[in-house]
């Protein structure tokens, strides 16, 4: 049987634009010779969030594209997810099964959980219908009830593992989701000897990142695979050899700036944003937003912004022109210095004995936001990027996010932050990805705010290795403080471990005094699993 994988990119709140999305890729399939097509689950009406779902006009829209899908399904049958009213009044998740012109067969989540599964019969073969079943547990009874091959729709968003300074993953790592679905469905379909179609979608909800990642798995634990983050239609074969999984190394780099350039294209045009400001210091978080932008945008849709002070060295600015310049992005520089030199002026007058302190660094990023901001509504720099409505992407990574290490309305500000979830050895890492964009001497520079002469970003917390090392453990594989002084020596020796250790309560105390900060950043791209922060419910 010929089985088209619909992974295509849907919107939330936006069913007759989903429904054409799938409408296109079933005549698609068709003209492939797809002899059954499925999308994923929620296709219809779009992913997340589920309780938005219950305002009657959205579902009034997903009911009338419900019936338009059903109704143009021919002789090749159409599967898809969606969401309907049960018979209880409430909203249930639902997989559809449409041919002839009309619905014949529908599971709802609710049902299949309960194990109230029903085989449908198709071209010699048993098919089940599973919707949401990520690591779940239903294909025991849908083989139970002599399903040979189970369609399993979903809409998995896409994780790293926790990070780890080490080749070797430490025994209390997290897996990728990527790791974890490959297990889980390799064992499912061996044990119930069943073939798994499994479908999932692409594209991001905001913070939400889908990779796709569908399938064929075949129970001698063969695969037939398409292209994560490919939005389009992937037709597998059940009488079709699949093929041995083989790992690919060293791919958490491309996969990140695959994933990332896919959530800044999305959370820029499904909220109708044409352009993006980027303040470019000259460092190294700022050029790889400006990079994963230019590989999301049209470079012309983009402008970086230098904004030096007194204390912003030559060769920084010097930088940020040399990214843009590498990168075909339109560049401007601004006087940061006279709004910081006005309000220290003011504060000067109010306290004539003050000297520079910690007020002056908080006020020069601020400065910095400010007129970052300020571009985001100027009539001339809409006209320059060819845009009504543009934004300011923040270029913060999770260590400082973590540790409080920036200022609240400064480099703080910002419509979303791409690498907001990233660690920053995994900053470092990405940037090889960009190594024809990027100047060397960006990646080798050491980190630095610039908001006080001499200042670098390891004198003012921890070096970045061992951090890393504290918040990958304690952040995102979620151990427990108690654990993290032994959990260290899994990841660290030497001087790196003696170092996290003697470090590890200042960490974690900035990781709790700096919760009610993190709370005013923007929304950031979701690459990982566990993000276990102190003092936040939920």
């Amino acid at each position: 049987m010929r089985i088209a994988l619909l992974q295509i990119n849907v919107d939330f709140g936006r069913p007759e634009a989903n429904g054409r999305a799938i409408e296109k890729g079933y005549l698609e399939a068709i003209n492939l010779g797809a002899e059954l097509v499925v999308a994923p689950e929620l296709a219809v009406p779009g992913s997340l969030p589920w309780e938005a779902l219950s305002d009657a006009s959205a579902i009034r829209a997903t009911d009338v594209e419900n019936q338009r899908l059903s109704s143009l399904a021919g002789a090749t049958p159409l599967v898809f997810g969606t969401c309907s009213k049960s018979d209880s009044g409430e909203l249930s998740n639902e997989i559809w099964w449409c041919v002839n012109g009309g619905l014949r067969h529908r599971m709802r989540k609710e049902a299949q959980g309960a194990g109230k599964v029903e085989p449908i019969e198709y071209l010699g073969t048993k098919i089940g219908l599973a919707v949401g079943e990520d690591f779940g547990g239903t294909f025991e009874s849908q083989a139970r009830a002599g399903a040979g091959l189970i369609i399993n729709a979903v809409a998995s968003p896409a994780a790293l593992g926790s990070y780890a300074p080490t080749t070797s993953r430490p025994p209390w790592a997290l897996p990728s989701k990527a790791e974890r679905r490959r297990e889980f469905l390799a064992v499912q379909s061996q044990t119930h000897t069943a073939l798994i179609a499994y479908v999932n979608r692409v594209g991001a909800d905001k913070n939400i990142l889908f990779d796709g990642g569908s399938c064929l798995v075949l129970p001698d634990g063969t695969w037939q695979c398409g292209h994560s983050f490919n939005d389009g239609v992937l037709l597998v074969d059940t009488n079709r050899a699949g093929e041995p999984y083989r790992e690919k190394p060293n791919t958490e780099g491309p996969w990140l700036a695959q994933a990332l350039a896919m959530g800044i294209k999305d959370s820029l045009s499904k909220q109708g944003i044409g352009a993006a400001v980027i303040g470019l210091s000259g460092g190294i978080d700022s050029a790889v937003v400006a990079a994963l932008a230019c590989k999301a945008l049209d470079p012309k849709k983009i402008l970086g912004v230098s904004l030096p002070t007194r204390v912003t060295s030559a060769e920084s600015v010097e930088l940020a022109r040399a990214i843009a310049q590498n990168l075909g992005i339109n560049y401007l520089e601004l006087d940061a210095d006279a709004p910081y030199s006005s309000a220290a002026e003011s504060l000067k007058r109010a306290f004539p004995a003050r000297e520079f302190c910690l007020t002056d660094e908080n006020l020069q990023s601020r400065a910095r936001g400010v007129l970052l901001m300020a571009l985001t509504t100027e009539p001339d720099v809409h006209r320059l990027l060819g845009a009504n409505r543009c934004v300011v992407i923040n270029t913060g990574n999770k260590s400082e996010a973590a540790t409080g290490y920036f200022t609240l309305y400064g480099d703080g500000i910002g419509a979303f932050g791409p690498l907001g979830d990233l660690l920053k050895a995994r900053v470092y890492l990405l940037a090889n990805e960009f190594q024809c964009q990027i100047p060397e001497q960006v990646i080798k520079r050491p980190p630095s705010a610039e908001l006080r002469p001499g200042q670098t970003d390891e004198a003012s917390l921890v070096p970045y290795s061992q951090l890393d090392a504290v918040l990958g453990a304690f952040l995102e594989a979620g151990r427990p403080e108690e654990s993290l002084h032994a959990d260290l020596a899994d990841v660290l020796d030497g001087q790196g471990l003696a170092g996290a250790r003697s470090a590890l309560p200042k960490i974690l105390q900035m990781v709790k005094n700096s919760e009610f900060k993190r709370r005013y950043l923007p929304y950031v791209l979701n690459v990982t699993q566990g993000n276990n922060w102190p003092g936040r419910p939920g």
